[in-house]
């Protein structure tokens, strides 16, 4: 679907440039650094960047089932066993998801007043990451759910990774 599609390219084009504004904010505070001008916001910068990154590549990873799990027990049950443990921890990432988008939007709200060292922004934009990051995460994994069922969201079959690219 086109609307997907879209959705997908906006997402890895967002994370990239926050992968890049990452790296240009620690290259920038590194060379005032060592030229003797330090580019005081320069780490706030970094900070800002690196959490929005690090919530757009865990949503990616999510995305092509790439996330790290410990499946040896598992995989040696039988298939219906497998699906139900596959649909319970489907239930726990969506609730724990769901949790941390709720406490994490509390927290985003209580520290926008609150400045982000000498940038001048608001904290509110680094916390505000963790519900945001937590709603993509939801948004993907019920994508995975509805197209694969329980069993193929939880489990990769490595190939997807190559579809985001």
């Amino acid at each position: 679907m086109i609307f997907w599609k879209l959705y997908d390219w906006i997402e890895l084009t967002v994370g990239l440039l926050a992968l890049a504004a990452t790296v240009a904010a620690v290259l920038v505070a590194a060379v005032g650094r060592s030229l003797g001008m330090p580019v005081t916001s320069a780490p706030q910068f970094a900070q800002l960047f690196l959490i929005w990154t690090v919530m757009f590549g865990a949503d990616l990873a999510m995305k092509s089932g790439a996330h790290i799990r410990v499946s040896a027990l598992v995989d040696q049950a039988p298939p219906r066993l497998q699906a139900a443990l596959a649909a319970i921890h489907a239930a726990m990432i969506l609730g724990f998801l769901g949790f941390i988008s709720l406490l994490g939007w509390q927290l985003s709200m209580s520290n926008w007043q609150r400045e982000l060292g000498a940038s001048g922004l608001s904290y509110g934009l680094v916390t505000l990451a963790v519900p945001a990051g937590a709603a993509l995460l939801i948004v993907s994994l019920l994508r995975r759910l509805v197209g694969q069922g329980f069993l193929g969201a939880i489990t990769s079959d490595g190939d997807e990774s190559e579809e985001l690219l």
